[in-house]
């Protein structure tokens, strides 16, 4: 079972003891089946004072070369097993023969498995060296004693992200404290944060006794959260039978004065093995998993709360109880990380409702205040006593701690100290909950919610699904959140289901998971409409409750719905207007049951998220995708046009690529630095994307294209798209690259076929339904087409459109995998390496031929048609909406000579539009799409020959800026006045040039809207 090679070794102890391994005169070294970690024997030491433990073999440490690949570094690994607490450390040195050369120590206050994972460069004191080939393990000094060694691995390859110090090697890593996983990570700098902010605020507190108020407000709590833990798993059935074989399966058995069982270990365990010997290490270890038994623990508390039986219920308990202490004995106890608490709040899920529902059993048992500090420990509850400044909303948390959290705060049964945690709870989540600044998680201004550092629903989601009882459990107590906070997550989750039809949300705002699948989920708006709003009259939030009850399936009833249509709530209309969120780089419009969306990306705002087995085809998604999901009822992807079997990957409606085989496609995934792990999320070097919107009903979304330097960086293009109510007018130019092997094109639609004689409908030709087939035409006329969705596309003359009916095969995006479907795409061809390209379409959502017919002929007269393009070129994209009056104005570039309606000009890149109403005022939107969280060019983002290089976000300074504030000016022909005063916005008048000057103070790029009125009105 022993490996030992060049690379180093590991030893498993299932035979003798290793004739590499001696120790002192005096200590005994023994193989025993006592206590074990894998397999079924560890090494037993017999130790006394200062006695060492040698081990004489090549220990296989590789230095860490800098490469932008792969940045796992070296890392020795042991488990430890202590009957009892022991003072003093153990003392473990690296060298050559007898020389010195690295060490590091680790205490032994604990009793159970512990393990020490330690990087030889990074943690330990000296400085390693390749050809060490000597391990001496020096015993503490203060008393003799007795360890057990396991699964002795002398060097392995880990992420340098992973790596978690505790209270046995708190030197491990200290830079995770502070890393983008510091969520996960920083276990032991939370609880020792909580540990001060405990004692000095208890003394501060003194002999003073809680309020009356706070008191009531806890034991309401405590009711209240047992109540909903119990509803979440009330309608779930365990059989006895079912939770006895998974008892029995953890071989849990006590002898003498011990618990012995069988491993439990996570997932991520994996990480720290020797690629080569992962698999035999697993088999080894025969662990049982551990987010398993803690759902297991989850299921015996419910089972045990929901049984009528006394016999049943003490057997429930039993098996409760011993699982909890073998856990325990594993090293899952307060003070220990396991090695690693990498994502660690999705295995631990179960834990924490169990232990709070098993309160009183764990109580009359003596492990309620373990359990509670195991519960403290690994919810990470210490992070409330952090740093003001530090605080930040995090899906993750909110997720799958936040539960935890509460449970170990109300198993508190001190009440000054649980009256105090409590305090800063509130005062935590208030700050958590409220727009971060920069690309902070989790909250922005224009509803955004963000996860690895973009707008990312699916975390969102999950984080909601977290916060959303915690606020409701708040509600009415003295610790409620504060108006702010709640009316920030009000704007998240209407944000949500604005983006969402009717549950499922845009592709191009999926992150890694481009499946169409996932969903939105009610009841985190059915927690919000019972929480209230904070100090209201009403004990229900109306506003949430009709959104709520819109988004229950037609004849679903829950005892939430129930109780809010008791109180008059009535579900709300489909919404409808259109919504710019910049922080998304994203724009989304509705009417009736369609929504339609855009999204860019830009030097902020990352385009795509591709790990080694997600979205592997996904470099396209945001390069301008312009996705209707209108059909279906209730409303969804499949019936939209989207199913993921057979895709063209290539081809994301609206967006201006290069049509590559899947292989030049497919993304080549990085360990860029030690920032990040395999993953990708390229951004732009452009600044400029984004949109705004005007009085919530119509927009206007933009960007300046430009590929990542990794694949293609002189592919580029302009674009922008106009929302007029059902009209929506896209234009492009200058498109470019240098490309000649592959065509360049911008996709108009692509939408599977449920039936290969699905009709996709052509203006002078009728309904074509032959299958397969393919045309490319250039259009010596206006054309127009309509895909099988009922949505209708105005193509001007002069184009090059492409046609293909035909069944299509493509990988799938997690594994590469052949995939199948009939598909109907149509696009406007730019030809190989484009320099100058550019086009232009009119989609019109739920349409007809009649309609296309007739805008088509309307579009030959000035007078008749339904919009006209007043600039398209690099400058500037204007397009005038004929029969409402408003102009959208893209201005890529600053100028002062437009020469397209009121707007003169802009001395800043931006966005704009202008509607002139009551025949003397005028209403103006504007955005400077740039976030502005730094200025100039990053030198590190570029390679020797100027090219952008990948990096990763997570190594940005700036992702913690706030955006700053830029007052950029308009110049409007006429001279206006302000309606009313608006402390953003200034105006300056040149009455010899009859304009007015217009200066606007602009941040996050959210849209400032006023209204104007001529000066002799």
């Amino acid at each position: 079972m022993d490996i030992i090679d060049q690379n180093g070794y590991i030893f498993s102890f299932e035979n003798d003891v290793p004739e590499q391994i001696s120790a002192s005169l005096g200590s005994r070294l023994s193989v025993s089946c006592r206590h074990y970690r894998d397999g079924a024997q560890s090494l037993r030491w017999d130790y006394r004072p200062g006695d060492r433990l040698t081990v004489r073999a090549l220990i296989g440490y590789r230095p860490y070369v800098s490469n932008n690949r792969n940045q796992a570094i070296s890392t020795f690994g042991l488990w430890i097993y202590s009957e009892q607490p022991k003072s003093g450390q153990l003392r473990f040195v690296f060298g050559r023969g007898e020389r010195e050369d690295c060490a590091f120590s680790c205490g032994l206050q604990f009793h159970g498995w512990r393990t020490a994972r330690v990087a030889y460069a990074r943690d330990m004191e000296g400085v390693p060296a390749e050809d060490m080939d000597t391990l001496t393990i020096i015993a503490p000094e203060e008393e003799e004693g007795t360890l057990y060694f396991d699964q002795l691995i002398s060097c392995a390859s880990v992420d340098p992200r992973h790596h978690t110090r505790d209270e046995q090697v708190p030197f491990v890593n200290r830079g995770a404290d502070e890393a983008a996983n510091s969520h996960w990570l920083a276990l032991l700098r939370m609880d020792q944060a909580l540990r001060s902010r405990l004692a000095e605020e208890t003394a501060q507190l003194g002999g003073s006794s809680v309020s009356a108020e706070e008191r009531e407000g806890l034991r309401l709590m405590e009711r209240r959260w047992d109540d909903w833990l119990m509803e979440q798993h009330r309608a779930k059935s365990y059989s006895l039978e079912q939770l006895e074989a998974f008892y029995l399966a953890l071989r849990i058995k006590r002898q003498d004065d011990r618990v012995v069982g069988r491993t439990i270990d996570v997932v991520h365990i994996k990480g720290f093995y020797p690629a080569s010997q992962s698999e035999r290490l697993l088999s080894l270890n025969d662990a049982a998993d551990l987010r398993k038994v803690t759902d297991f623990l989850l299921e015996l508390a419910v089972a045990c709360r929901q049984s009528n039986d006394a016999a049943q219920k003490t057997q429930l308990e039993h098996w409760f109880i011993d699982t909890i202490v073998h856990l325990e004995d594993q090293g899952w106890a307060w003070g220990s990380s396991q090695g690693t608490a990498h994502h660690l709040g999705y295995n631990m899920t179960g834990l924490y409702p169990a232990a709070y529902l098993m309160r009183k059993v764990l109580r009359e048992a003596g492990q309620l205040d373990r359990t509670q500090r195991m519960l403290s420990w690994y919810s990470g509850l210490g992070r409330i006593c952090l740093p003001d400044e530090e605080t930040e909303g995090n899906a993750d948390v909110f997720n799958t701690t936040l539960t935890g959290m509460m449970c170990a705060l109300l198993l508190i049964d001190k009440r000054d100290e649980a009256v105090v945690l409590m305090q800063r709870m509130k005062r935590w989540l208030d700050q958590c909950c409220l727009p971060a600044r920069g690309l902070r998680a989790m909250f922005k201004p224009d509803g955004a919610a963000y996860h690895h550092v973009n707008h990312y629903p699916a975390y969102a989601l999950g984080g909601l699904r977290g916060l959303t009882p915690v606020v409701r459990l708040l509600a009415g107590t003295p610790f409620c959140l504060s108006i702010a906070a709640y009316e920030t997550i009000r704007k998240s989750l209407l944000a949500m289901r604005f983006y969402s039809n009717k549950r499922e949300w845009l592709l191009s705002i999926s992150g890694r998971h481009p499946t169409g699948k996932w969903t939105l989920e009610p009841e985190v708006y059915g927690d919000m409409a019972m929480a209230a709003l904070p100090n209201d009259s009403s004990d229900i939030d109306s506003e949430m409750a009709a959104a709520y009850l819109r988004l229950l399936q037609p004849g679903e009833e829950t005892e939430t719905s129930r109780y809010l249509r008791a109180r008059g709530a009535e579900a709300e209309s489909d919404p409808s207007g259109h919504w710019t969120m910049n922080y998304a780089c994203a724009a989304y419009h509705r009417r009736d049951n369609w929504l339609v969306g855009v999204r860019g990306f830009s030097r902020y705002i990352w385009g795509n998220e591709t790990y080694l087995n997600c979205n592997l085809y996904g470099r396209y998604i945001a390069y301008g995708h312009l996705q209707i999901l209108g059909g279906g009822d209730p409303v969804n992807h499949r019936d939209s046009g989207f199913v993921p079997e057979g895709w063209n990957w290539n081809r994301w409606p609206g967006t201006t690529a290069k049509h590559l085989p899947y292989e030049e496609l497919r993304a080549d995934v990085r360990n860029v630095d030690r920032f990040s792990g395999f993953e990708e999320m390229t951004l732009s070097d452009e600044s400029f994307a984004g949109g705004t919107s005007l009085d919530g009903a119509d927009g206007v979304f933009a960007m300046k294209l430009h590929e990542h330097g990794k694949y293609d960086g002189s592919h580029r293009a302009r674009k922008s798209y106009f929302f007029f109510d059902r009209l929506i007018v896209a234009l492009g130019s200058d498109i470019e690259n240098n490309d000649r092997a592959h065509e360049t094109e911008t996709t108009l639609f692509q939408q599977a076929l449920k039936r290969q004689d699905v009709p996709t409908v052509v203006g002078g030709e009728g309904a074509v339904t032959a299958f397969p087939m393919q045309t490319m035409s250039r259009t010596g006329d206006v054309r127009w087409l309509m895909d099988q969705s009922g949505n209708g596309y105005y193509v001007p003359a002069g184009q090059t459109i492409g046609l293909l009916r035909a069944r299509q095969t493509s990988p799938h995006q997690k594994d590469d995998s052949p995939t199948v479907g009939d598909f109907a795409t149509a696009w406007l061809c730019h030809g190989a390496a484009p320099s100058g390209g550019r086009y232009e379409y009119a989609v019109v959502v739920q349409s007809d031929p009649a309609e296309m017919s007739r805008m088509a002929e309307a579009m030959r007269s000035e007078a008749d048609a339904a919009y006209r393009v007043l600039r398209h070129d690099r400058e500037a994209h204007v397009v005038t909406e004929c029969s409402g009056g408003t102009t959208g104005y893209v201005l890529f570039e600053s100028t002062d000579n437009l020469g397209a309606g009121l707007l003169l000009g802009a001395d800043t890149p931006c966005i704009i539009m202008l509607r002139e109403c009551d025949g003397s005022k005028l209403k103006l939107s504007v955005t400077d799409p740039d976030l502005r969280l730094y200025e100039g060019v990053e030198q590190d983002q570029l390679d020797e020959d100027g090219r952008q290089r990948e990096v990763s976000l997570y190594s940005r300074e700036w992702v913690h800026h706030d955006g700053a504030v830029h007052e950029l000016q308009l110049y409007l022909q006429g001279i206006w006045l302000l309606e009313r005063d608006d402390g953003r916005i200034r105006l300056e008048h040149a009455a010899a040039e009859n304009a007015t000057k217009v200066y606007v103070s602009c941040k996050d790029a959210i849209p400032v809207e006023t209204l104007l009125r001529r000066s002799d009105a």
